[in-house]
């Protein structure tokens, strides 16, 4: 374990040494691939979030528990072989790994309105293929976090992740105000047949980056894949910084599952709102982290990252509050929901862009899958909680003072961040000499 943590420290030039001097985002084609292809897919998968609560929801009559046995098989499965994922996405061709977990996402996701068709679909059914969806998602994240350190150079990070939750941002707009028109007139089998074919359009932009990929190391020997598992603890372990950013993500995941519990439900059964004008509420948060993501590499210059991560999370945590206080006729209802969309859009664009970059910049890339893997099964732990206890506080206390506690839940991110604020400030302002990955000045 000693020499792991030690390799962690290791200069890793060969990540750069493929890239240019007069690197420019705008004019690398690979990184215009891998930003297109994962815009569709996400504009697919979102507008997948959206319709298949609805058909839960609308069509099988869920409960809040039955709502939340479905978000638990998003989480479960995947958590479960999380850090076996993440020796996978250092040990194998991470975009090699990404294509083909594409093409296996969209058989699984189309195999939905497939047997929705021949009336074999059931809520069992259902569950099963998320749980096989759980633990696809879950090897492509690893992947997909490991592999942008090495199609862009470290200290163009910010801006690549920007850009990609920019085009995030824009799937959201589209695929959330686009979810409800075509739930209501196409159906939900119809919508998910397109997020299917959307996997394959991702895959086929994989294969279409022509550079070189570096990073991984060749496949160990069995026996010591659980040693390299207990590495990436080990290594997110022994970082304060890392270990303090992964924390707060982890709390804030826990208000993320509390909110998947009751969130739509709270809107659809406790407001009133139907699918149209849901989806189209939902998109003025995807145009709030639009206009976030394009002033984050600002903010962060001007703020540092503690600042940013203290000031985004204050954001997202007033924007909780907007939902629980929304009372009226239904255009007050409507103002208070776009209230919450774009303080609470805002603040976790922000939060995300912010963690990702200070994860990437601080690990070395051959152990970053391990690292990724390692967070996200913190994080999907407390999502995990969150899941659980919103669908049974909801049965309990009711979905309105449900997302009360959601927003304590926020205020503790805020505390969080604000106590690791210093430390994470200075590692952002200075990340050459705390950076344990490596050494060397960035390019430009």
């Amino acid at each position: 374990m000693r020499q792991a943590y030690e390799a962690f420290r290791l200069r890793l030039p060969d990540r750069m040494e493929r890239i240019p001097l007069t690197y420019h985002l705008s004019t690398d084609r690979d990184f215009q691939k891998l930003w297109v292809g994962q815009g569709i897919s996400l504009f697919g998968s979102l507008t997948t979030r959206l319709v298949l609560p609805f058909f839960i929801i609308y069509t099988l009559s869920a409960t809040p528990m039955q709502v939340a046995w479905i978000r638990i098989a998003e989480i479960v499965p995947g958590m479960m072989v999380g850090l076996f994922a993440g020796v996978a996405a250092d040990r194998w061709p991470r975009r090699q790994i990404m294509g083909m977990v594409d093409v296996v996402r969209a058989g699984l996701v189309g195999l939905i309105p497939t047997l929705f068709f021949w009336h074999c679909l059931t809520l069992g059914i259902l569950i099963g293929l998320v749980v096989m969806l759980s633990l696809a998602q879950m090897l492509f994240d690893s992947a997909y976090d490991a592999y942008l350190p090495t199609l862009v150079p470290a200290d163009q990070l910010i801006t690549a992740n920007a850009k990609l939750s920019a085009m995030g941002s824009v799937a959201e707009v589209t695929g959330f105000g686009l979810a409800g028109f075509m739930f209501a007139w196409l159906g939900g089998p119809l919508v998910l047949t397109l997020d299917a074919l959307s996997f394959i359009v991702s895959a086929l932009t994989l294969w279409a980056i022509r550079r070189p990929e570096s990073g991984s190391t060749p496949m160990i020997a069995p026996e010591r894949v659980r040693v390299d598992m207990r590495d990436g603890l080990l290594i997110l372990w022994r970082h304060p910084m890392l270990r303090h950013v992964a924390l707060i993500d982890g709390v804030n995941n826990i208000f993320f599952g509390l909110s998947a519990s009751v969130y739509m439900l709270y809107i659809s059964r406790g407001l009133h709102l139907g699918p149209v004008l849901q989806g189209v509420l939902y998109a003025v948060g995807g145009v709030a982290s639009l206009a976030t993501a394009g002033h984050t590499n600002r903010l962060v210059a001007r703020l540092g990252y503690g600042r940013t991560l203290v000031f985004g999370s204050l954001l997202a945590a007033s924007g909780t509050a907007f939902l629980p206080l929304a009372f009226g006729p239904v255009w007050a209802l409507c103002a208070f929901i776009v209230g919450q969309q774009v303080l609470g859009d805002s603040g976790d664009t922000l939060l995300l862009v912010g963690l990702s970059s200070l994860r990437q910049v601080h690990t070395a890339n051959a152990v970053l899958g391990r690292v990724r893997a390692t967070w996200l099964v913190l994080t999907s732990l407390g999502m995990l909680i969150g899941i659980i206890a919103g669908g049974e506080l909801a049965e309990i206390i009711g979905l309105k003072d449900t997302l009360f506690v959601g927003v304590g839940i926020r205020l503790g991110v805020v505390l969080l961040a604000m106590l690791g604020g210093p430390a994470i400030a200075q590692a952002g302002k200075d990340p050459q000499i705390t950076n344990p990955a490596s050494s060397n000045p960035p390019l430009t």
